[in-house]
């Protein structure tokens, strides 16, 4: 396994990668994420600090990452589904509901919660009905400031 920080402008985004695969991204409650040891997995923790990295500088629309979140088959299939929406656009909850076998909105804001890698599946892109920032697994300030980042203005609270 192998785990480190990113300096971002909203503080310091933790990967861990264990088995060729990011298991865990998001941002580190305590600030610093120190690197772990040196593993098998070292190479796609550097590609992955470099691509989020690229992602706040603006030179990255979307992420190329081998990625394994933990979750529900449920959760695993809305998490694919996000990660479909592309930079500066947005879904809202009940959209991606009626996408996904008309199940509840509820449900898929559920799963965006539980989101285990933050950022990398971009569940700051799906935005409750009006459209409203509605709820975010990290914090309603960082949701914002990832939208207006990505061109996305004009969302109310």
């Amino acid at each position: 396994m192998a785990e480190a920080g990113v300096k971002t402008p909203l503080g310091t985004f933790y990967i861990m990668v264990q088995a060729e695969a990011i298991t865990r991204a998001g941002w580190s409650p305590g600030g610093d994420v120190k690197p772990k040891p040196k593993s098998d997995d070292a190479i796609l923790l550097r590609l992955a600090q470099a691509q989020v990295e690229d992602y706040f500088a603006g030179r990255r629309q979307a992420f190329d990452l081998a990625i394994a979140p933990h979750g529900t088959p449920f959760q695993r299939k809305v998490w694919r589904r996000i990660a479909q929406i592309p930079w500066g656009r947005y879904e809202t909850y009940g959209v991606l509901a009626r996408d996904l076998d008309d199940v509840a909105a509820q449900a898929v804001g559920q799963a965006c919660s539980r989101n285990p890698v933050g950022l990398l599946v971009p569940c700051h892109r799906v935005l409750a009905a009006g459209p409203r920032l509605g709820g975010y697994g990290g914090d309603g300030h960082i949701k914002a400031w990832l939208l207006e980042h990505e061109g996305i203005t004009g969302i109310g609270v």
